[in-house]
């Protein structure tokens, strides 16, 4: 029978393979992101850790101090080992045939690889007598690097490699799956660089975060209980320091890719809502057809057929159709596989790790036959009980439709309308959002402005004069460029990283320790301000004049002035700062000038700190980034600059090209996903849904044909048969909507979380909604309508 109706059967397929489609394929993320295993032993037993405020719950935690470490890892009796580490990036020099380059690194302690639970797969990992101060330096490698860099030489064990101008010897190679830190190549000993001195104070956290795995019979909980008890501890002992300071313990793979659970989650409910408007959909085109065939069922029982053998040959047909539209829904999804990787955030492996697997294919195959018996087995059992008698009268082209098969069939379209009508309200919620997001004023101009990063090892520029020497040149050489109209250095700028300090105002009473009021800081040379087009609001920027032999001078901004300096003019006046953080090398320094404030880190800031600047000629800094900004993009501009950097020190990459508008992009790409997907998911729900309500009328406009001639014998105007088809429908949106209007107040209710600057309560999203509906309500009517005022009387009564 599937192969004597095509049309019916291609737009079964269609429907099911589009409902399949988009299911797989956010299934795929979900399962990628969410649900598929570190690749390590036990991985539910790895913890990440980090400190916080306890005073401020919403915001995410901070580094480690390595005091609070080395007390967390002496105390503690859950862990069976806690390890720290520090992500890095260090140049890779001086390989044959190759350019200098930038690599991920950590520095790890010995026991990092035992408590991730991998061992080498060439060569050996650092002792504990090897990490140590003043130890050896050493290097463990990774799999990539050691393909693409040594071509998978085993003779690269013992062989000394220049990394940051030192020469490290490579003792071990880790497996493919060492995938910790993040974006890591190569794993360097941390407790020899604890010589410096600032790591030793507790106030200082140099960007070191923890990770343990716990003993077999401890939970996360008691993992938690555990390190606050510790952290009052610590609090108690050290308040100069530890003051509101608390341990922050989170599974390893939810601190990954815990904050876009909550998107995802929405996706999956929204694809599943899709889904459903697809089987109605098709529920109602099957009972349709079984109501056509009625008389063919009648027979079929007359002669003896059971119930079970028509319910059986229905149920075989709806399964085929199932797993014909869960085959090209397969291929839909593989299809959409490559957009979902471009628009998912790009600063997370495992978005990039999507593929089709076999718990994939599984889902793929049972949401096949789930929906075969979704959408098949109403529409079986109505067909299954035929009225013979009522069935054989009503005639070949007749219907042996009942009223509550008709009552069925319209609240399938009623729910149909509710559910597009909640996906359409979020996905205008959403949408706005984003639109609010994209529009935000980050109080910089990121369009036209180009950043690049190079890091100057220290051994080689102990002398800091070839750091403000190599900053110069290379400003004057990238502002000699063509199409250039400004450039800068920064250690800091926006969506680049960050360093927090405290502070406290000349004249104010002092805080009590550790309680200091807090701000972001930035190091800068060059037309700074110009650059970022941030305006200059009250007194001077930084110039030649602003040496190490000068008064310390510092910028703020207009949070910091507005907030500390109220009613007054704040020039002049002076802030007790230390810019390394550690609080106890504090100096005096004079406010020259005030700057409208900065978002530095994006839309995703909660609330802005206050931000200082300084000169970079007076407070030292090694890890520099280029901000260049041009009239149009320059032609080779990256390839210039390594050429550049290549001329002032051979050893030194630059690394990190990139626009600062995608750098903008980039935080708010978990956002942009999630809109994009809604808005499509919208308007495949619509789309299904005008036709669900097509099909229907289209229906019920043949199951009436002999009432409609007899009302065009009688008189009727074809105005009046169209009204006739437009009330029914209009009867059926007017209850989806209202069903849909309290689902979709759930619905936005649920989606607060991610939306930004915008309320649930948006008016003018409902409207606009309503108008869509009414439009697709339309052309869902207009059809059927307009068939049934061309209908020839004398014809259709003839063929009654």
């Amino acid at each position: 029978m599937l192969v004597k109706n095509p049309g019916f059967t291609a737009i079964a397929v269609l429907t099911l393979a589009l409902g399949i489609g988009a299911n797989t394929a956010i299934y795929s993320v979900v399962n990628a992101v969410l649900l598929r295993p570190l690749p390590y032993p036990q991985p539910g037993r790895l913890m990440f850790l980090s400190e916080a405020d306890k005073t401020q719950p919403a915001q995410s935690g901070f580094s480690v101090s390595l005091p609070d470490y080395l007390d967390w890892r002496h105390d503690n009796t859950v862990f069976e080992d806690l390890a720290l580490a520090r992500h890095e990036a260090v140049p890779l020099s001086e390989i044959p045939g190759r350019s200098p380059e930038q690599v991920g690194s950590a520095i790890v302690t010995a026991n990092f690889f035992k408590v991730i639970g991998l061992a080498p797969q060439l060569g050996r990992t650092f002792t504990e007598e090897e990490d140590k101060p003043g130890g050896p330096l050493l290097a463990v490698i990774s799999d990539h690097l050691w393909t693409r860099v040594f071509q998978r030489d085993p003779g690269v064990i013992g062989r000394a490699v220049t990394f940051y101008n030192l020469r490290a010897t490579v003792i071990g190679i880790m497996p493919p799956e060492m995938a910790s830190p993040a974006d890591t190549d190569v794993w360097f000993p941390l407790m020899r660089r604890t010589t410096n001195g600032a790591w030793s104070n507790r106030i200082i956290h140099p960007w070191f975060f923890a990770w343990g795995r716990l003993k077999p019979s401890v939970t996360v909980e008691q993992a938690r209980a555990e390190m606050k008890t510790i952290a009052a501890r610590l609090e108690t002992a050290y308040p100069e320091s530890n003051t509101n300071t608390t341990t922050v313990v989170t599974p390893l793979l939810e601190s990954i890719v815990g904050k876009y659970r909550l998107n995802l989650a929405f996706l999956l409910g929204a694809v599943a809502l899709v889904l459903l408007i697809a089987c109605a959909n098709l529920a109602n085109l099957f009972a349709a057809r079984g109501a056509t065939r009625g008389r063919e069922f009648a027979i079929r029982a007359a002669v003896g057929a059971t119930r079970t053998q028509i319910i059986r040959q229905l149920l075989i047909e709806s399964l085929v159709i199932a797993l014909f539209g869960g085959l090209f829904g397969f291929l839909i999804a593989l299809w959409g596989r490559d957009l979902l990787a471009l628009l998912a955030p790009q600063n997370v492996s495992r978005f990039r790790e999507v593929s089709f697997d076999r718990p994939v294919l599984g889902f793929t195959l049972l949401l096949a036959s789930a929906t075969s018996v979704l959408f098949g087995l109403w529409p079986a059992w109505q067909a299954s009980r035929p009225d013979i008698q009522f069935a054989l009268q009503s005639g070949a082209h007749g219907s042996s439709d009942t009223k509550a098969a008709r009552r069925t069939r319209d609240w399938l379209v009623i729910a149909d309308v509710a559910l597009t009508l909640v996906l359409l309200s979020s996905a205008g919620l959403v949408l706005k959002s984003f639109a609010r997001l994209q529009g935000l004023n980050l109080g910089f101009q990121p369009r036209g402005l180009w950043t690049a990063r190079t890091d100057l090892p220290y051994p080689s520029y102990r002398d800091y004069q070839r750091v403000l020497n190599f900053s110069k040149t290379f400003t004057s050489e990238v502002a000699a460029l063509p199409g250039v109209e400004t450039v800068a250095i920064a250690s800091n700028p926006p969506l680049l990283t960050g360093w927090q300090i405290s502070f406290v105002r000349e004249g104010a009473p002092a805080p009590p320790p550790g309680q200091e009021p807090g701000v972001d800081s930035e190091v800068i040379a060059g037309d700074y301000f110009g650059t970022l087009k941030a305006p200059l609001l009250r007194g001077r920027t930084f110039n030649d004049r602003d040496t190490k032999t000068t008064p310390l001078v510092t910028i703020i901004d207009q949070t910091l002035a507005e907030k500390y300096f109220p009613g007054e003019d704040p020039i002049g006046k002076r802030l007790s700062m230390d810019p390394d953080g550690s609080g106890r090398d504090n100096r005096w320094f004079q406010i020259v000038g005030v700057v409208a404030r900065m978002k530095f880190h994006g839309a995703n800031e909660a609330e802005a700190l206050p931000l200082v600047y300084f000169p970079l000629a007076q407070i030292e800094r090694y890890n520099l980034v280029l901000l260049v900004r041009t009239q149009e993009p320059v032609s080779g501009l990256e390839k210039r600059l390594q050429q550049m950097v290549s001329e002032i020190d051979p050893h030194q990459p630059v690394y990190d090209f990139r626009s600062m508008s995608a750098r903008v992009a980039e935080t708010w790409a978990a956002q942009r996903l999630l809109t994009f997907l809604l808005s499509v998911f919208a308007g495949l729900a619509l789309l299904l849904a005008t036709i669900g309500l097509y099909g229907v009328l289209s229906y019920n406009a043949v199951r009436r044909l002999r009432e409609i001639a007899l009302r065009l014998v009688l008189g009727a105007r074809p105005g009046q048969i169209r009204g006739l088809i437009f009330s029914h429908a209009i009867r059926l949106i007017l209850v989806g909507s209202v069903l849909g209007l309290v689902g979709a107040v759930a619905s936005a209710s649920a989606l607060r979380s991610v939306l930004f600057e915008i309320t649930p309560a948006e008016p003018m999203i409902y409207l606009l909604v309503a108008a869509v509906l009414s439009i697709a309500t339309a052309v869902a009517c207009w059809f059927p309508a307009q068939r049934a005022t061309r209908v020839d009387p004398i014809m259709a009564l003839r063929a009654e």
